[in-house]
Formats: structure tokens, C-alpha cells, sequence
């Protein structure tokens, strides 16, 4: 699919419409076009991602992602001059002036503990490219200033108060020329601190970057890189069957196995799925919980805002994958739920849009176990399976429960409050 990407982008026309999915790169743009996205990610992982060697090109409605940044690579590179709109970026730009001075953004912010049911005040830093906005869809925090000038800026960050266990996370974007998103999570406890002005992010001036020739970024290296081991598949190219390695055991809702032959080495679990009918973004969450079913604590909870525990037994991976290493998990664990759930949804968006979502497990790089959530439709939230202990043994239990009302929902029986 990546080379008809590339086909699409070569085809001639005033308007290149690409389709919905993540694409990986490198893609080139040779002659004067507009190219539109439609929830269309283009991606690479160490080599740059897009490159605009012509006049007369606009961006527009496109997500360009650089997972793992180098020297000399870029999530897009210009040699001439580009037009842009509604372009979110995950690494830097070549071209682009004040852009390519946009220093590495941490992608989270941690806020910790906070004091319940009182107002908290944070501070962080950030860069903006000339001027710029800044803004989040988090309705319990407040930015000041939302205005940015060029260069570093400080911003204040207010919580509002919270009743004790609300856990807060969010994303922030910073809108310029281009989009920067990033994350924000914290928890409200009555047990904690008050916070006022706290720094939480500071950037070195001497890191700012300084604009490099894009006569000299060339991209060589054609080796290929696999981003995740689930299935991208666009819906237009449907497999008859997902294919399954021999000797994968097939589970089914409800059945419940031994896996404590492989608890002595750490395993992925992953979810894919045979094909999309629309666009979505589905997160992994994985609960720790205790004897009373709960998380009793931050380092309980792992997703995109919370990447590990301190104890090392879960790891959450930017492919959207969950590591986990049974020998690290503490004794008061009696359960871990691996759960994925669509991530902001509009009215109409459930698992009705994914065909045969299913959760897999991997050791040493062999799939050992897939369960297929075939049954459910309109619910945005599947608890997949469930690892748990049995007296001194790690036993396995397909759940396939569904929450229509989503992730909050969830959430609450966990014993977490989330705003």
C-alpha cells in the first residue's frame, strides 16, 4: 500500500486526495500539487518521512510522523517553498525557517500527585515558531498565556480542584505553522501536596536548533522497518482470513489457560484487527489490580500518558503494544487486565468500524496465544483478557467485555475517577 502512496502522489493531478491509514515513508512530492489527507498518517522511523522537492505544494489535513529521530532526518524536508494547513508534526522539519529551531518535545508532562479539592498550579516551558496558539481539550486545567511569541515561553498551568483519586490526562497542542501535541497526566490524591508553580519541563537554550541546508539531507538508506506487528489493513484490500502462525492456541470468550511456562520471559501483548471501515485511534490500557479488584495507585495504570511502571513489569511501546514481565510484578498484583479502547470518539464510532479486532501475545518474538473479539459491535472499550494468579501460578482468561460508555466507565470500576 505505501507504493501505491507513492503512485497516488505521482499520478499528476492539481489535488492529491490520500485515503484514511498510516503509511510508512519515505515519500517524495516532485511537482507543483495540493495533497489532502483524510485521517491519513504518514510515518517513518528513522529516515525522514516526506520530501517536497517542488514549488507550488500544499499540505493540508496530513499527520507526518518521525518516531525515532536522527541526525540529518526530518518528518518533512523542503528544497522549496511550502504551503500548509492543518499539518500536525512529530519530529523536526528542514525548510520551514523558525520550524526547524523547534527543539525536541518531550511528549508527556507529568504532574505527579496533587492535593484533591484545591487548585494546583504547574509551570513548564515550551518553544514556539514565531507566533503561535496553544490549547487542550483537558476541561479541568487552564494554559496561560495561550498567545506564544517566537522562542521559549513559559506557561502556567492551573488545575482545577479535584475530588481525591480523579486522574487527569489530556493532550496539549501547540499550533503554528505546523501542530505539536502532547500529553499532560497527573492524579488528584488528598494525601498529597499542595502544588504551587512547580516547574515540570525546562528547555536549554543551548539545544535549540539551527537550521540546516536541505541541499544536504539526502535519504540513502532504503532498509525496511516493521513499526508493529498488528495488521494495518486498509479496508479496500480485505483479507479473506487472518493469517494464524501454526501452533497459536485459538482462544475463545471465556476460557481460561495456564501460562505459567511462559511467565519465566517477557511477553508483548498487541491488538490488530482484519481491516478498518473507518479511521480510529485505539489506545492499550493495562490495569494492575489488587485483591479488591482496584489500582491502588498511579504506577497500577500504564497507557500512552503513564509509558512504564517502577517496579518494570509493563512498558507501554509507541507501536502501541504492552510489554509485561510477570517475574516483576508485585505480590499485591492479583490481575492485569489488558484493555484498548477507541480514543476520543464521535457519535458513531465503536468497535462496529473494526472487523475481527484480536488480541495476541508474543514471546521471543513467536505469537503464543490470539483471541478474537468478534461478537461485539457498538461498544468503544473491550476488555480483552486478563493475566491473573492462581495460588503460585499465572493462569489466562479471555473477559470480551464491552463498555458502551467508554474508557471513564471502565475506568470507575477500576477504582480510578477520571476527569
Amino acid at each position: 500500500m505505501n507504493n501505491t502512496i507513492q503512485q497516488i502522489i505521482d499520478s499528476g493531478g492539481p489535488v492529491i486526495t490520500l485515503p484514511p491509514g498510516e503509511f510508512k515513508g519515505p515519500f517524495y512530492i516532485k511537482y507543483p500539487c495540493v495533497v489532502e489527507g483524510n485521517n491519513t498518517t504518514l510515518w517513518n522511523n528513522r529516515e525522514t518521512v516526506l520530501f517536497i522537492e517542488s514549488d507550488g505544494v500544499t499540505l493540508k489535513n496530513l499527520r507526518v510522523e518521525l518516531i525515532n529521530s536522527e541526525d540529518k532526518t526530518y518528518s518533512v524536508c523542503s528544497s522549496a517553498y511550502t504551503m500548509t494547513e492543518n499539518v500536525e508534526i512529530i519530529g523536526r522539519t528542514s525548510g520551514f525557517g523558525e520550524e526547524d529551531c523547534v527543539p525536541y518535545m518531550t511528549k508527556q508532562l507529568h504532574l505527579g500527585k496533587f492535593r484533591a479539592d484545591t487548585e494546583n498550579t504547574f509551570v513548564f516551558e515550551v518553544y514556539s515558531a514565531g507566533d503561535s496558539s496553544l490549547c487542550t481539550d483537558v476541561k479541568d486545567i487552564e494554559l496561560e498565556p495561550t498567545v506564544l511569541k517566537n522562542g521559549i515561553n513559559k506557561v502556567k498551568l492551573t488545575v482545577s480542584p479535584l475530588s481525591t483519586g480523579t486522574l487527569l490526562y489530556g493532550d496539549i497542542i501547540i499550533r503554528s505553522r505546523f501542530s505539536r501535541r502532547f500529553y499532560i497526566n497527573g492524579r488528584a490524591s488528598d494525601s498529597a501536596e499542595i502544588i504551587r508553580d512547580k516547574s515540570i519541563s525546562h528547555i536549554d537554550e543551548n539545544i535549540i536548533y539551527k537550521p540546516d541546508p536541505v541541499e544536504a539531507v539526502v535519504s540513502t538508506n532504503k532498509k525496511q522497518t516493521i513499526r508493529s506487528a498488528a495488521p494495518r489493513t486498509p479496508i479496500d484490500n480485505v483479507q479473506e482470513k487472518i493469517p494464524v502462525p501454526q501452533g497459536v492456541h485459538i482462544l475463545t470468550r471465556g476460557e481460561r489457560i495456564s501460562i505459567d511456562r511462559y511467565a519465566s520471559a517477557p511477553m508483548k501483548v498487541y491488538m490488530g484487527y482484519r481491516a478498518l471501515f473507518k479511521q480510529i485511534d485505539i489506545d492499550p490500557y493495562a490495569f494492575m489490580l489488587d485483591s479488591s479488584g482496584v489500582t491502588s495507585c498511579d504506577d497500577d495504570f500504564v497507557f500512552f500518558g503513564n509509558t512504564d511502571t517502577q517496579c518494570g513489569a509493563l512498558f507501554f511501546n509507541s507501536d502501541k503494544s504492552i510489554d509485561i514481565d510477570l517475574r516483576r510484578v508485585p505480590e499485591h498484583i492479583k490481575r492485569i487486565s489488558f484493555v484498548y479502547s477507541i480514543y476520543q470518539p464521535d457519535h458513531n464510532d465503536n468497535f462496529s468500524k473494526v472487523m475481527d479486532p484480536y488480541i495476541s501475545i508474543m514471546q521471543k518474538n513467536s505469537e503464543i496465544v490470539r483471541y478474537t473479539a468478534s461478537e461485539l459491535f457498538a461498544e468503544t472499550t473491550i476488555i480483552f483478557l486478563e493475566m491473573y494468579r492462581h495460588n503460585t501460578e499465572w493462569k489466562l482468561n479471555t473477559i470480551g467485555q464491552g463498555y458502551r460508555e467508554g474508557l471513564k466507565r471502565l475506568c470507575a470500576n477500576y477504582g480510578l475517577i477520571v476527569s
